[in-house]
C-alpha cells in the first residue's frame, strides 16, 4: 500500500486529505508545526487508522530542509501547507 505526505496536517484540507488517505488503508506521514500540541494536532490521532498508519513530523516551512524528512520516500506528497507570514506595524492604532 503506497504511504503519502500530506503538509500541513492540522489545515482544512489537508485534515481531510490525512483522513481520507487513513480510511483508504494507506500510511501518512504529515508536517505539523508542534507535534506534541494536543490541542491543535489532537484531532488527528481521532481518525479511523491514524494509531496504526498515522506518522506527525514536525516541520516549518521557513526552515530549509525541515520537511525532508517527512517526504522522503514516500509514494506521493500532497502540499498543502503554506507558511503565514504577518507583517508586524509599529502604526498600529487601537480602536476607539
Amino acid at each position: 500500500m503506497p504511504e503519502y505526505c500530506v503538509t500541513g496536517g492540522t489545515g482544512f484540507i489537508a485534515s481531510y486529505l490525512v483522513k481520507t488517505l487513513l480510511e483508504k488503508g494507506h500510511t501518512v506521514r504529515t508536517t505539523v508545526r508542534d507535534p506534541e500540541n494536543v490541542g491543535k494536532v489532537g484531532f488527528l490521532w481521532e481518525f479511523n487508522g491514524a494509531k496504526e498508519r498515522l506518522k506527525m513530523i514536525k516541520a516549518d516551512l521557513l526552515e530549509e530542509g525541515s520537511i525532508d524528512e517527512a517526504i522522503k520516500g514516500v509514494d506521493g506528497v500532497f502540499p498543502t501547507a503554506s507558511p503565514v507570514i504577518v507583517p508586524y506595524d509599529n502604526n498600529i492604532q487601537a480602536a476607539a
